[in-house]
């Protein structure tokens, strides 16, 4: 008896590759803005290369975002530039992302 190949499972939705793609253009955009060509932590004057989703990647911002189907990871109203040491920083270290991100609920600063 013979049986059927098993199928690879993708790595990556279909849903995340049509963002991903949009992603690297609105990115590029983003980064290339003379606003945006410096890390945005405090004393830092590196180049930034990164960006920082100051309220995750995960679900919608607001309703405005949700009509629009804008999931935050591409919604740039809460993106920052970051160079890739403090990218990485902020995601080992709960204190330092606490102090740069944004609440959910009130959209200012985490407490």
């Amino acid at each position: 008896m013979k049986y059927a190949k098993p199928k690879r499972i993708n790595q990556v939705s279909k849903k995340r590759q049509e963002d991903n793609e949009i992603y690297k253009v609105i990115r590029q955009e983003f980064l290339s803005k003379e606003y945006n060509q410096k890390c945005f932590i405090e004393q830092c004057n590196k180049q930034a290369t990164t960006i920082e989703h100051t309220r995750g990647r995960v679900g919608y911002a607001d309703d405005w975002a949700r009509e629009n189907g804008i999931t935050l990871f591409l919604d740039v109203r809460f993106w920052k530039p970051c160079c890739l040491e403090h990218n990485l920083e902020l995601e080992r270290n709960p204190e330092l992302s606490k102090q740069y991100q944004l609440s959910r609920i009130h959209g200012g600063k985490k407490e």
